[in-house]
Formats: C-alpha cells, structure tokens, sequence
C-alpha cells in the first residue's frame, strides 16, 4: 500500500504539476538542519509553491529520486502518526536508494507526532525538509517548543498583483513591458480589485465558479481552521464576527461596541478576533505610537487577507473601492516586511490619519495614503489625504511620502514636503517608483 501511495505522488513515479513560478525563494531556505515550514491561508497555493521548488530543482538537475512528498490529504494517509511516518520513510528509500532526499510534508497539521519525525530527519541529516499546513495549529507554531531553533516559517500569501499577471498571461520584466502592456494590465487590475489573488480562483474563467470558490473558502476557513480547532460553540456569532470584519476592511475597529452589537462578552470577541487572525482570515494593524503600552492598547485596522472575501463573503451590497484599494496596499507591503514590528497606521497630533507608516528598527522609512481619486477642487478631501501626509512627514521625520491613486500621478507639494502621486498598478509593479 505504502508503494502505491508514495509513487501516486511523486515525480519519480510519473506525478507532475504544471508550474508557474511565484515570488517566493525557497532555495535560501531549505537546508540541513533545520525545517522550512510553509504556513499561511487555505488555499494560498502552499502545496504548489513546495512541490514547484522539487520541480525546479529537478529541472536543475537533481535526480527525481532524491525528492520525496507525502501528502496527507490522501484519505489513505488518514490517521497515520509518528512511527508510520518513519516505516513510510523507510519504504521511500528502500524503493529508491535515496541518500540525502528533499522531503516536502504537505498539510502535515493532521498527522500525530509529526514535529518529533520532522526532528528525526534534522538530527540524522539525512534529508531536507519543507513543511506545509493551513491550520491554525500550525500557524499557531505551537511546534515551536520541539523545533526550536531547527525551523525557519515563511508565511504564503494568495497572489501579489505582479503574481497575478503572471498567471494570467502578462509577465512584466522591466519598466518598458509594463507600459506597453498598459492597458491590459488596468483591465487585469479591475479583476483583481474583484476576486483578488487566490491561485485557483485566478485560474477560473467563470465569474459564478469564482465566486463559489471564495464563499466556500471562507466558510471552510471560518469552520475547519477555526471552529474545529478551537471547539468553537458560538459558531453563529463567531460567522457573524468574521463577516462583519471582511465587511469593513480598512476601518479601525472598537471590540466593545462589537460585543455590544453582536451581545457577547468583550473577551469572547477579542479570543475570536485573535482566532480568526491566526487563521488569517483577517489581519490587524495597530497604531504607531512612542510609547509600547499606547501602540498595544491602540484600537487596530481590520484588513482582510484576500480581497474577494469583501466583496463576496462580506455583508454591503456595494463596493467601496478606496477601502479595497487600502486592503490591497496593506497586503503588498504586508509581504514584503511583516505586520507586528515594522508596519503600522498613524495619527497626526491634529488627529487625522495616515493609512501606513513603514518602519525599520526605530526609524520611520516611509509614509503611505491611500485614496480612489484626488480632488484638488475638494479642499477637505486634500487636507485629509495631502495635508495628514505632510504633518505626518514633519511629526515623524521622514522625508518619503506617497500618496497611491487609481489612476492619477505626478508630484504635489505641501508645507515644504514633497509627495508623490502614483496610480496603483505602477505602485504594485514597483514601475517608475
């Protein structure tokens, strides 16, 4: 049986993807000694990225038999633990004489005692390791405790925009493709502010498949990543927290007038707000203050980890597309460094709000604002837009401030502080910035 299953899927007995590359470099990464776990959102595309590296790899020359995946989403894998993870080892190198193999364990959050296997494999060093899971337990690393200092955890996001393109046909190298493809890449735009970037919801033609994918994702997240996991009873009013988040992505958040409206206790909306965030269904970002107390008691901005779960998994019937915009900005920048340490929004000494400032140690590196369109005529849409940027610039002392549009681009200058005015895509592409 063993036999069956691992030549089912693997490339040395005839299993293959059809792979297209994402911005994710593994190869730093993996190495001998320590795991590279994998983690992020259901259907982030965790399970391609890792098998997309044994494919490059193999393309780079690495025989097919030094690379092993077990996929524990395979119901004849079901409720197997530690000691058949180690018999199924076994028969991996008995069928193909593999001396120093690169293991991928995907969706290994169901197998039993899979961190002391995992920690078998470093301490014999006979393989690589990458691990892949969805769950909140595994994002949660509560494996931490076995693997310490063994691992290093990459979060998955659903695809960037530049990702996106890709994927759809537009592969953009250089600031000269990008504007030749200009208008191609707007449309694509569009889409992507609708349905967003999870893998196979980007591969679908069908807007009504599209849209069943991503309601089905969100309540598979809400119940198997979150209920399950944490024998959520209230599951009503934990579906009706999560909807009204993904609802009002952008906006800061009060958990007391949240408990109020749903009429539960202020601690169970704060325990479900920290599972759903673990889950990644939505994401927090707190305020930039220079006092450590202030910044965790400050209220957070609620973002969701996909677009399309606002605008088909959300309650309005219409869009706000400014907002979707910001939630995009917020995952871009997201990736690139994190949300707890270097990532947060600000408010002026005047109390007006700047979407994103960007840190790196103890110094502020860059500013952000988000709006749909800048009207210029509109003199309190540009003080709150132009004017909290320039305060923000002169409080925080930074000099690079960036005002992020649909469409409009140029330069503007306010109190002595010069703000750059750039569309969107051209932002996300890093074209011209």
């Amino acid at each position: 049986m063993y036999e069956e299953v691992l030549s089912d899927w693997n490339f040395w007995g005839g299993y293959d993807i059809n792979y297209l590359d994402r911005d994710y470099s593994l190869q730093e990464f993996v190495g001998e000694g320590r795991a590279l776990i994998l983690f992020g959102v259901r259907r982030a595309g965790k399970s391609y990225l890792a098998y997309g590296h044994l494919k490059k790899m193999i393309e780079s020359g690495l025989d097919p038999k030094e690379t092993l995946i077990l996929n524990f989403e395979d119901p004849r894998l079901s409720g197997i633990g530690s000691r058949e993870l180690v018999r199924l080892y076994e028969e991996y190198l008995k069928i193909t004489g593999a001396e120093r193999p690169t293991v991928v364990l995907d969706e290994v959050q169901s197998v039993s005692g899979w961190e002391r296997f995992v920690r078998y494999l470093l301490e014999v060093k006979r393989a690589r390791v990458l691990v892949t899971g969805s769950s909140s337990k595994l994002m949660g690393e509560e494996y931490a405790t076995l693997l310490t200092g063994r691992h290093v955890s990459v979060e998955v996001f659903p695809l960037s925009f530049k990702e996106f393109l890709r994927f759809r046909g537009v592969e953009v190298r250089s600031e000269a493709e990008a504007l030749k493809e200009r208008s191609r890449i707007r449309a694509l735009l569009d889409e992507y502010l609708e349905y967003g970037g999870f893998p196979e919801v980007t591969l679908q033609e069908s807007r009504a498949v599209k849209e069943e994918l991503l309601r089905t994702y969100f309540r598979d997240i809400v119940t198997k990543d979150v209920t399950m996991r944490y024998n959520v009873r209230r599951v009503g009013k934990l579906e009706s927290l999560a909807r009204i988040y993904v609802s009002n992505i952008a906006t800061v958040v009060s958990m007391r007038k949240l408990s109020r409206s749903l009429g539960i206790g202020l601690r169970t909306v704060e325990r479900f707000s920290e599972y759903l965030e673990t889950a990644r269904v939505v994401r927090f970002l707190k305020r930039l203050s220079p006092k450590v107390k202030e910044v965790e008691r400050s209220m957070r901005k609620v973002y969701a980890i996909d677009v399309g779960f606002h605008t088909k998994a959300g309650l309005l019937a219409t869009r706000n597309l400014g907002r979707i915009m910001e939630n995009v900005v917020f995952l871009h920048l997201a990736r690139r460094y994190g949300v707890n340490e270097e990532l947060f929004y600000y408010l002026t000494s005047d109390g007006r709000e700047v979407d994103f400032v960007v840190r790196e140690g103890r110094k502020v590196i860059g500013l952000i604002q988000v709006t749909y369109h800048l009207r210029e005529g509109d003199p309190r849409q540009y003080r709150r837009e132009v004017g909290s940027l320039a305060r923000a610039s002169k409080e925080l002392g930074c000099r690079k401030a960036i005002l992020i549009t649909m469409d409009q681009e140029g330069l503007t200058e306010e109190n002595g502080v010069e703000i750059r005015v750039v569309p969107l895509w051209k932002w996300l592409l890093g074209v011209g910035v």
